[in-house]
Protein backbone atom coordinates (compact mmCIF):
# COMPACT_ATOMS: atom_id res chain seq x y z
CA UNK A 1 0.00 0.00 0.00
CA UNK A 2 1.75 3.24 -0.80
CA UNK A 3 0.03 6.33 0.90
CA UNK A 4 1.21 9.88 0.56
CA UNK A 5 -0.07 13.33 1.54
CA UNK A 6 -0.56 16.43 -0.47
CA UNK A 7 -0.01 19.42 2.35
CA UNK A 8 -0.93 22.76 2.84
CA UNK A 9 -2.74 23.52 -0.12
CA UNK A 10 -6.25 25.50 -1.26
CA UNK A 11 -8.20 23.01 -2.61
CA UNK A 12 -11.51 22.59 -4.96
CA UNK A 13 -13.12 20.46 -2.38
CA UNK A 14 -16.89 18.71 -4.25
CA UNK A 15 -18.41 20.42 -7.16
CA UNK A 16 -17.02 23.31 -8.20
CA UNK A 17 -20.55 24.80 -8.14
CA UNK A 18 -20.14 24.71 -4.51
CA UNK A 19 -17.26 27.29 -4.77
CA UNK A 20 -15.77 25.54 -1.68
CA UNK A 21 -11.83 26.56 -1.73
CA UNK A 22 -10.30 25.35 1.34
CA UNK A 23 -6.79 25.44 2.60
CA UNK A 24 -6.32 21.12 3.43
CA UNK A 25 -4.64 18.12 3.24
CA UNK A 26 -5.04 15.58 0.80
CA UNK A 27 -4.25 11.92 1.65
CA UNK A 28 -3.80 9.11 -1.04
CA UNK A 29 -3.35 5.89 -1.08
CA UNK A 30 -3.40 3.56 -4.08
CA UNK A 31 -4.16 6.40 -6.86
CA UNK A 32 -7.33 6.96 -4.71
CA UNK A 33 -8.05 10.13 -2.02
CA UNK A 34 -9.12 8.44 1.30
CA UNK A 35 -8.95 11.57 3.57
CA UNK A 36 -8.99 15.25 3.31
CA UNK A 37 -9.26 17.36 6.59
CA UNK A 38 -6.76 19.85 8.18
CA UNK A 39 -3.44 19.07 9.19
CA UNK A 40 -3.92 15.41 8.81
CA UNK A 41 -2.31 13.05 11.36
CA UNK A 42 0.91 11.46 9.27
CA UNK A 43 1.21 8.32 10.78
CA UNK A 44 4.47 7.64 9.26
CA UNK A 45 3.18 8.69 5.72
CA UNK A 46 5.07 10.50 2.72
CA UNK A 47 4.41 14.18 3.45
CA UNK A 48 4.68 16.55 0.11
CA UNK A 49 4.42 20.41 0.97
CA UNK A 50 2.81 21.49 -1.82
CA UNK A 51 1.57 25.21 0.41
CA UNK A 52 2.53 27.12 -3.06
CA UNK A 53 0.00 25.12 -4.83
CA UNK A 54 -4.10 25.59 -5.91
CA UNK A 55 -5.52 22.25 -6.51
CA UNK A 56 -8.40 21.52 -8.55
CA UNK A 57 -9.70 18.27 -9.92
CA UNK A 58 -8.24 17.14 -13.23
CA UNK A 59 -10.27 18.60 -16.22
CA UNK A 60 -12.35 16.05 -18.32
CA UNK A 61 -12.56 16.45 -22.07
CA UNK A 62 -15.89 15.16 -23.18
CA UNK A 63 -15.37 14.73 -27.10
CA UNK A 64 -12.52 14.49 -29.05
CA UNK A 65 -11.06 12.72 -32.29
CA UNK A 66 -7.25 12.14 -30.86
CA UNK A 67 -6.18 10.78 -34.22
CA UNK A 68 -5.99 14.31 -35.93
CA UNK A 69 -3.12 15.66 -33.95
CA UNK A 70 -0.92 14.18 -37.12
CA UNK A 71 -2.43 17.20 -38.28
CA UNK A 72 -2.16 19.81 -35.85
CA UNK A 73 -4.33 23.51 -37.00
CA UNK A 74 -4.59 22.89 -40.38
CA UNK A 75 -8.06 23.06 -40.27
CA UNK A 76 -8.42 26.50 -37.95
CA UNK A 77 -9.73 28.41 -41.21
CA UNK A 78 -12.18 25.69 -42.19
CA UNK A 79 -15.90 25.62 -42.34
CA UNK A 80 -17.53 22.44 -41.47
CA UNK A 81 -17.78 21.49 -44.72
CA UNK A 82 -14.23 22.33 -45.58
CA UNK A 83 -13.65 19.82 -42.85
CA UNK A 84 -15.56 17.22 -43.26
CA UNK A 85 -14.26 17.26 -47.00
CA UNK A 86 -10.62 17.32 -46.24
CA UNK A 87 -10.17 15.45 -43.01
CA UNK A 88 -13.13 12.75 -43.57
CA UNK A 89 -13.48 12.43 -46.67
CA UNK A 90 -9.27 12.21 -48.10
CA UNK A 91 -6.61 12.52 -45.37
CA UNK A 92 -8.11 9.85 -43.30
CA UNK A 93 -7.57 7.36 -45.63
CA UNK A 94 -3.50 8.40 -45.64
CA UNK A 95 -3.42 7.44 -42.27
CA UNK A 96 -1.64 3.95 -40.91
CA UNK A 97 -2.49 1.79 -37.95
CA UNK A 98 1.24 3.74 -36.69
CA UNK A 99 0.01 7.03 -37.90
CA UNK A 100 -3.35 6.50 -35.74
CA UNK A 101 -1.28 5.17 -32.84
CA UNK A 102 0.67 8.26 -32.96
CA UNK A 103 -1.90 10.50 -33.22
CA UNK A 104 -3.63 9.08 -30.28
CA UNK A 105 -0.72 9.00 -28.14
CA UNK A 106 0.62 12.38 -28.84
CA UNK A 107 -3.25 14.22 -28.73
CA UNK A 108 -3.64 11.99 -25.03
CA UNK A 109 -0.31 13.42 -23.87
CA UNK A 110 -0.94 17.04 -25.33
CA UNK A 111 -4.50 16.73 -23.27
CA UNK A 112 -2.18 16.11 -20.22
CA UNK A 113 0.33 18.34 -20.49
CA UNK A 114 -2.71 20.97 -20.25
CA UNK A 115 -4.15 19.65 -17.43
CA UNK A 116 -6.94 16.78 -18.79
CA UNK A 117 -7.00 14.00 -17.30
CA UNK A 118 -9.65 12.32 -18.31
CA UNK A 119 -10.95 11.78 -22.47
CA UNK A 120 -13.43 10.11 -24.80
CA UNK A 121 -11.97 9.08 -27.96
CA UNK A 122 -14.11 9.33 -30.46
CA UNK A 123 -11.98 7.42 -32.84
CA UNK A 124 -13.16 7.02 -36.03
CA UNK A 125 -10.17 6.43 -38.45
CA UNK A 126 -11.02 2.79 -38.32
CA UNK A 127 -9.61 1.92 -41.94
CA UNK A 128 -8.68 -1.85 -40.94
CA UNK A 129 -8.90 -3.59 -37.51
CA UNK A 130 -5.03 -2.69 -36.98
CA UNK A 131 -5.99 0.64 -37.21
CA UNK A 132 -8.59 0.13 -34.25
CA UNK A 133 -5.78 -1.82 -32.11
CA UNK A 134 -3.23 0.93 -32.78
CA UNK A 135 -5.95 3.52 -31.04
CA UNK A 136 -6.96 1.28 -28.43
CA UNK A 137 -3.61 0.21 -27.46
CA UNK A 138 -1.96 4.58 -27.86
CA UNK A 139 -4.42 5.54 -25.03
CA UNK A 140 -4.37 2.86 -23.08
CA UNK A 141 -0.25 3.37 -23.24
CA UNK A 142 -0.55 7.02 -22.82
CA UNK A 143 -1.87 6.62 -19.00
CA UNK A 144 -4.93 8.99 -19.44
CA UNK A 145 -8.31 8.35 -18.21
CA UNK A 146 -10.67 7.70 -20.86
CA UNK A 147 -13.88 6.13 -22.70
CA UNK A 148 -12.42 4.89 -26.09
CA UNK A 149 -15.29 4.45 -28.88
CA UNK A 150 -15.42 2.65 -31.45
CA UNK A 151 -15.97 4.67 -34.67
CA UNK A 152 -18.07 2.91 -37.36
CA UNK A 153 -17.37 6.18 -39.60
CA UNK A 154 -16.86 4.35 -43.42
CA UNK A 155 -13.29 5.72 -44.82
CA UNK A 156 -13.63 6.03 -48.56
CA UNK A 157 -10.76 4.30 -49.98
CA UNK A 158 -9.77 2.95 -53.16
CA UNK A 159 -9.64 -0.82 -51.37
CA UNK A 160 -11.67 -0.99 -48.61
CA UNK A 161 -11.15 -3.58 -45.80
CA UNK A 162 -14.54 -3.40 -44.60
CA UNK A 163 -17.03 -3.54 -46.69
CA UNK A 164 -19.84 -4.32 -44.90
CA UNK A 165 -21.46 -2.91 -41.41
CA UNK A 166 -21.51 -6.46 -40.33
CA UNK A 167 -17.93 -6.92 -40.68
CA UNK A 168 -17.63 -3.15 -38.02
CA UNK A 169 -19.65 -4.92 -35.95
CA UNK A 170 -18.02 -8.19 -35.60
CA UNK A 171 -14.60 -5.94 -35.18
CA UNK A 172 -16.29 -3.91 -32.57
CA UNK A 173 -16.93 -7.00 -30.41
CA UNK A 174 -13.58 -8.19 -31.07
CA UNK A 175 -11.16 -5.41 -29.36
CA UNK A 176 -14.65 -5.62 -26.53
CA UNK A 177 -13.66 -8.96 -25.73
CA UNK A 178 -9.86 -8.41 -26.44
CA UNK A 179 -8.94 -5.08 -24.47
CA UNK A 180 -11.53 -4.67 -21.78
CA UNK A 181 -11.46 -6.67 -18.95
CA UNK A 182 -13.55 -5.14 -16.45
CA UNK A 183 -15.26 -1.91 -15.91
CA UNK A 184 -12.93 -1.17 -13.21
CA UNK A 185 -10.45 -0.03 -16.52
CA UNK A 186 -8.78 3.24 -16.19
CA UNK A 187 -9.88 3.33 -20.29
CA UNK A 188 -13.03 1.75 -20.65
CA UNK A 189 -15.27 1.01 -24.31
CA UNK A 190 -17.77 2.90 -25.86
CA UNK A 191 -19.42 3.10 -29.28
CA UNK A 192 -20.07 6.10 -31.93
CA UNK A 193 -21.93 5.47 -34.73
CA UNK A 194 -22.40 7.72 -38.10
CA UNK A 195 -23.64 10.67 -38.48
CA UNK A 196 -27.78 10.94 -39.46
CA UNK A 197 -28.25 10.62 -43.27
CA UNK A 198 -24.61 9.71 -44.67
CA UNK A 199 -25.89 5.91 -44.04
CA UNK A 200 -29.60 4.57 -44.03
CA UNK A 201 -31.24 4.61 -40.44
CA UNK A 202 -31.62 1.26 -39.83
CA UNK A 203 -27.96 1.30 -39.96
CA UNK A 204 -27.71 4.33 -37.82
CA UNK A 205 -30.14 2.51 -35.32
CA UNK A 206 -28.14 -0.95 -35.19
CA UNK A 207 -24.68 0.81 -34.60
CA UNK A 208 -26.09 2.68 -31.79
CA UNK A 209 -27.55 -0.64 -30.40
CA UNK A 210 -24.36 -1.94 -30.54
CA UNK A 211 -23.62 -0.23 -27.79
CA UNK A 212 -25.82 -1.92 -25.68
CA UNK A 213 -24.82 -5.43 -26.85
CA UNK A 214 -21.35 -4.53 -25.90
CA UNK A 215 -22.41 -2.71 -22.51
CA UNK A 216 -20.41 0.33 -23.95
CA UNK A 217 -21.32 4.73 -23.59
CA UNK A 218 -22.79 5.69 -26.92
CA UNK A 219 -20.95 8.67 -28.50
CA UNK A 220 -22.92 10.69 -31.57
CA UNK A 221 -22.35 13.37 -33.25
CA UNK A 222 -26.42 14.75 -32.83
CA UNK A 223 -28.09 17.91 -34.15
CA UNK A 224 -25.18 18.89 -35.38
CA UNK A 225 -26.04 20.23 -38.69
CA UNK A 226 -28.81 22.90 -39.48
CA UNK A 227 -30.30 21.51 -42.11
CA UNK A 228 -33.82 22.77 -42.97
CA UNK A 229 -36.81 20.85 -43.45
CA UNK A 230 -34.77 17.83 -41.45
CA UNK A 231 -36.40 16.43 -38.59
CA UNK A 232 -34.49 16.25 -35.16
CA UNK A 233 -32.21 13.28 -34.57
CA UNK A 234 -33.18 13.22 -31.09
CA UNK A 235 -36.56 12.99 -32.17
CA UNK A 236 -36.38 10.23 -34.38
CA UNK A 237 -34.21 8.08 -32.07
CA UNK A 238 -36.56 8.66 -29.32
CA UNK A 239 -39.36 7.11 -31.67
CA UNK A 240 -37.22 4.20 -32.45
CA UNK A 241 -36.46 3.40 -28.66
CA UNK A 242 -32.55 4.42 -29.41
CA UNK A 243 -32.60 6.42 -26.26
CA UNK A 244 -31.51 5.30 -22.81
CA UNK A 245 -28.95 6.53 -20.32
CA UNK A 246 -25.27 5.48 -21.11
CA UNK A 247 -25.32 7.77 -23.80
CA UNK A 248 -23.10 11.39 -24.62
CA UNK A 249 -24.45 13.82 -27.59
CA UNK A 250 -21.58 15.78 -28.91
CA UNK A 251 -22.42 19.18 -30.53
CA UNK A 252 -26.06 19.20 -30.22
CA UNK A 253 -26.39 22.65 -31.75
CA UNK A 254 -29.44 22.62 -33.01
CA UNK A 255 -32.06 20.92 -30.62
CA UNK A 256 -35.07 22.82 -29.26
CA UNK A 257 -36.30 22.40 -26.01
CA UNK A 258 -38.34 19.28 -26.72
CA UNK A 259 -35.20 17.93 -27.63
CA UNK A 260 -33.62 18.66 -24.26
CA UNK A 261 -36.46 17.70 -22.57
CA UNK A 262 -35.93 14.02 -24.23
CA UNK A 263 -32.61 13.75 -23.42
CA UNK A 264 -33.72 15.08 -19.91
CA UNK A 265 -36.05 12.11 -19.24
CA UNK A 266 -34.00 9.24 -20.53
CA UNK A 267 -30.31 10.75 -18.62
CA UNK A 268 -28.63 11.31 -21.74
CA UNK A 269 -25.92 14.02 -21.79
CA UNK A 270 -24.49 16.18 -23.82
CA UNK A 271 -20.93 17.62 -24.81
CA UNK A 272 -20.36 21.13 -26.23
CA UNK A 273 -17.42 22.02 -28.03
CA UNK A 274 -17.23 25.74 -28.07
CA UNK A 275 -13.85 26.39 -29.82
CA UNK A 276 -15.07 24.30 -33.15
CA UNK A 277 -18.91 24.68 -33.25
CA UNK A 278 -18.77 28.92 -33.23
CA UNK A 279 -15.54 29.26 -35.35
CA UNK A 280 -16.59 26.24 -37.87
CA UNK A 281 -20.44 27.13 -38.21
CA UNK A 282 -21.76 24.69 -36.04
CA UNK A 283 -24.28 27.22 -34.47
CA UNK A 284 -24.23 28.87 -30.63
CA UNK A 285 -23.14 25.80 -28.21
CA UNK A 286 -25.92 24.15 -26.19
CA UNK A 287 -24.09 24.68 -22.74
CA UNK A 288 -26.63 26.96 -21.11
CA UNK A 289 -30.35 25.79 -22.37
CA UNK A 290 -29.19 21.74 -21.84
CA UNK A 291 -27.92 22.54 -18.13
CA UNK A 292 -30.88 24.57 -17.73
CA UNK A 293 -33.35 22.08 -18.86
CA UNK A 294 -31.63 19.63 -16.13
CA UNK A 295 -29.42 17.86 -18.90
CA UNK A 296 -25.89 16.43 -17.71
CA UNK A 297 -23.51 19.05 -19.35
CA UNK A 298 -19.51 18.50 -20.31
CA UNK A 299 -16.79 20.42 -22.50
CA UNK A 300 -14.69 18.76 -25.08
CA UNK A 301 -11.52 20.10 -26.82
CA UNK A 302 -12.77 18.09 -29.78
CA UNK A 303 -10.21 18.37 -32.60
CA UNK A 304 -6.68 19.18 -32.76
CA UNK A 305 -5.92 19.74 -36.31
CA UNK A 306 -8.08 22.79 -35.08
CA UNK A 307 -8.09 23.63 -31.99
CA UNK A 308 -5.62 24.13 -28.62
CA UNK A 309 -6.30 20.31 -25.95
CA UNK A 310 -6.61 23.03 -23.54
CA UNK A 311 -9.74 23.15 -21.67
CA UNK A 312 -9.39 26.46 -19.83
CA UNK A 313 -9.43 28.13 -23.32
CA UNK A 314 -12.51 26.19 -23.93
CA UNK A 315 -14.11 27.32 -20.47
CA UNK A 316 -13.32 31.20 -21.67
CA UNK A 317 -14.81 30.98 -25.10
CA UNK A 318 -18.22 29.29 -23.72
CA UNK A 319 -18.48 32.37 -21.67
CA UNK A 320 -17.96 34.48 -23.92
CA UNK A 321 -20.18 32.84 -26.48
CA UNK A 322 -23.35 32.39 -24.02
CA UNK A 323 -22.54 35.50 -22.80
CA UNK A 324 -23.15 37.01 -26.03
CA UNK A 325 -25.52 34.66 -27.44
CA UNK A 326 -28.09 35.37 -24.76
CA UNK A 327 -27.25 39.27 -23.47
CA UNK A 328 -27.70 40.71 -27.15
CA UNK A 329 -31.16 40.74 -27.72
CA UNK A 330 -31.76 41.95 -23.94
CA UNK A 331 -29.41 44.81 -24.73
CA UNK A 332 -30.50 45.53 -27.99
CA UNK A 333 -33.92 45.69 -27.08
CA UNK A 334 -33.98 47.53 -23.24
CA UNK A 335 -30.13 48.76 -23.39
CA UNK A 336 -27.33 47.35 -21.43
CA UNK A 337 -28.36 48.35 -17.95
CA UNK A 338 -31.38 46.05 -18.75
CA UNK A 339 -29.09 43.05 -17.91
CA UNK A 340 -29.72 41.58 -14.70
CA UNK A 341 -26.85 39.38 -14.36
CA UNK A 342 -24.20 37.11 -16.98
CA UNK A 343 -26.18 34.44 -18.29
CA UNK A 344 -23.39 31.98 -17.40
CA UNK A 345 -21.05 32.09 -14.79
CA UNK A 346 -17.17 31.00 -13.88
CA UNK A 347 -18.32 28.19 -11.44
CA UNK A 348 -20.55 26.72 -14.06
CA UNK A 349 -18.07 26.23 -16.64
CA UNK A 350 -15.66 24.91 -13.97
CA UNK A 351 -18.43 21.95 -13.27
CA UNK A 352 -19.11 21.41 -16.89
CA UNK A 353 -14.63 20.72 -17.60
CA UNK A 354 -14.85 18.50 -14.45
CA UNK A 355 -17.75 17.18 -12.48
CA UNK A 356 -20.14 17.81 -15.42
CA UNK A 357 -17.80 15.86 -18.07
CA UNK A 358 -17.11 12.85 -15.94
CA UNK A 359 -21.08 12.38 -15.12
CA UNK A 360 -21.22 12.45 -19.24
CA UNK A 361 -18.67 9.68 -19.38
CA UNK A 362 -20.64 7.82 -16.43
CA UNK A 363 -17.73 8.42 -14.25
CA UNK A 364 -19.43 10.82 -11.99
CA UNK A 365 -18.12 8.56 -8.99
CA UNK A 366 -14.49 7.65 -10.17
CA UNK A 367 -13.47 11.29 -11.44
CA UNK A 368 -13.85 14.78 -11.56
CA UNK A 369 -14.18 16.27 -8.07
CA UNK A 370 -12.04 16.07 -5.01
CA UNK A 371 -14.00 14.15 -2.84
CA UNK A 372 -12.94 10.54 -0.35
CA UNK A 373 -13.10 7.37 -2.53
CA UNK A 374 -12.27 9.34 -5.98
CA UNK A 375 -9.39 9.34 -7.89
CA UNK A 376 -6.79 11.48 -7.56
CA UNK A 377 -6.69 13.38 -10.87
CA UNK A 378 -5.34 16.33 -9.94
CA UNK A 379 -4.35 19.74 -11.16
CA UNK A 380 -1.11 21.50 -8.90
CA UNK A 381 -1.19 25.12 -10.28
CA UNK A 382 1.75 27.15 -9.49
CA UNK A 383 -0.18 30.58 -7.74
CA UNK A 384 3.12 31.68 -6.83
CA UNK A 385 2.92 33.98 -9.92
CA UNK A 386 1.61 37.52 -10.08
CA UNK A 387 -0.67 36.87 -12.44
CA UNK A 388 -2.65 34.96 -10.02
CA UNK A 389 -2.22 37.48 -6.89
CA UNK A 390 -4.40 39.03 -5.25
CA UNK A 391 -6.60 36.69 -4.81
CA UNK A 392 -9.99 38.10 -4.30
CA UNK A 393 -12.13 35.16 -6.06
CA UNK A 394 -10.03 32.35 -6.93
CA UNK A 395 -12.88 29.78 -8.72
CA UNK A 396 -12.86 33.53 -10.90
CA UNK A 397 -9.11 33.44 -11.03
CA UNK A 398 -8.56 29.43 -12.26
CA UNK A 399 -11.34 30.02 -14.84
CA UNK A 400 -10.43 33.42 -15.98
CA UNK A 401 -6.47 33.44 -15.69
CA UNK A 402 -5.18 30.08 -15.47
CA UNK A 403 -3.61 29.02 -18.82
CA UNK A 404 -1.26 25.92 -18.86
CA UNK A 405 1.83 27.54 -18.07
CA UNK A 406 0.67 27.58 -14.51
CA UNK A 407 0.29 24.02 -14.05
CA UNK A 408 2.81 22.53 -12.41
CA UNK A 409 1.93 19.14 -11.87
CA UNK A 410 -1.08 16.39 -12.71
CA UNK A 411 -1.58 13.64 -11.72
CA UNK A 412 -3.96 10.69 -13.05
CA UNK A 413 -5.30 7.70 -10.37
CA UNK A 414 -2.44 9.00 -8.07
CA UNK A 415 0.43 8.65 -10.59
CA UNK A 416 2.94 11.80 -11.45
CA UNK A 417 2.90 12.26 -15.37
CA UNK A 418 3.74 16.20 -15.47
CA UNK A 419 6.13 17.74 -12.78
CA UNK A 420 7.48 21.30 -12.45
CA UNK A 421 5.71 22.48 -15.08
CA UNK A 422 6.80 19.33 -17.67
CA UNK A 423 5.42 16.43 -18.70
CA UNK A 424 7.69 13.35 -17.89
CA UNK A 425 9.99 12.83 -20.60
CA UNK A 426 8.90 9.20 -21.50
CA UNK A 427 6.06 10.49 -22.32
CA UNK A 428 6.78 13.93 -24.08
CA UNK A 429 9.66 12.59 -26.18
CA UNK A 430 7.74 9.42 -27.29
CA UNK A 431 4.42 11.93 -28.29
CA UNK A 432 7.03 14.31 -30.33
CA UNK A 433 8.55 11.64 -32.08
CA UNK A 434 5.65 9.90 -33.19
CA UNK A 435 4.10 13.50 -34.04
CA UNK A 436 6.74 14.19 -35.83
CA UNK A 437 7.44 10.74 -37.93
CA UNK A 438 3.66 10.23 -38.74
CA UNK A 439 3.06 14.00 -39.85
CA UNK A 440 5.93 13.75 -41.94
CA UNK A 441 4.71 10.24 -43.92
CA UNK A 442 0.71 11.75 -44.16
CA UNK A 443 2.22 15.58 -45.37
CA UNK A 444 4.29 12.97 -47.88
CA UNK A 445 1.17 11.16 -48.78
CA UNK A 446 -0.93 14.29 -48.92
CA UNK A 447 1.24 16.20 -51.52
CA UNK A 448 1.75 13.49 -53.88
CA UNK A 449 -2.49 13.86 -53.80
CA UNK A 450 -4.86 16.36 -54.17
CA UNK A 451 -2.60 18.51 -51.42
CA UNK A 452 -3.57 19.34 -48.21
CA UNK A 453 -6.57 21.35 -48.92
CA UNK A 454 -7.84 20.09 -51.98
CA UNK A 455 -10.51 21.55 -54.00
CA UNK A 456 -14.35 21.11 -52.19
CA UNK A 457 -16.80 19.82 -54.64
CA UNK A 458 -20.22 21.94 -55.45
CA UNK A 459 -22.44 18.91 -54.17
CA UNK A 460 -20.59 19.24 -50.72
CA UNK A 461 -23.64 20.20 -47.98
CA UNK A 462 -26.38 19.28 -50.38
CA UNK A 463 -28.65 16.16 -50.60
CA UNK A 464 -26.23 14.92 -53.08
CA UNK A 465 -23.28 14.99 -50.66
CA UNK A 466 -25.67 11.95 -48.52
CA UNK A 467 -26.57 10.19 -51.69
CA UNK A 468 -22.39 9.89 -52.30
CA UNK A 469 -22.08 9.01 -48.81
CA UNK A 470 -25.14 6.08 -48.86
CA UNK A 471 -24.27 4.73 -52.58
CA UNK A 472 -21.03 6.88 -53.69
CA UNK A 473 -22.99 7.75 -56.94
Amino acid sequence: MSTYILAGAHVVVGDPRLRQFQKVDLEITDGVITRIGDRLTRAGAEVRDVSWAWIIPGLVDTHHHLWQATMRALTSDFTLDDYFWTIRRNHSGSHRAVDVYNGTYGAAAALLDAGTTCTVDFSHCIVTPEHADAGITAIKDSGIRAVWCYGFYHQPVDHPWFTSPEQRYDDARRIRSTYFSGDDDRVRFGVSPHEMARVSFEQIAQEIRMGRELDGLVHPHTNTRWRPGHRSDIKQWHEAGLLWEKQLHSHCNCVDADDLKILADTGCAVSSTPETEVGMGLGYTVLRAADRAGVTTGLGADIQSNNSPDLFTAMRIALASERGRYHQPVIEADGTSALEGVALRTEDVLHFATLGGARGLGLGDVCGSIEVGKAADLLLIRADTPRLHPIVDPINAIVMHVTVADIDTVLVGGDTVKKDGRLLPSISRKAIKGLDESGAWVDEVVRAGLGWTPEKPEWMGTEREHRVSNTGE
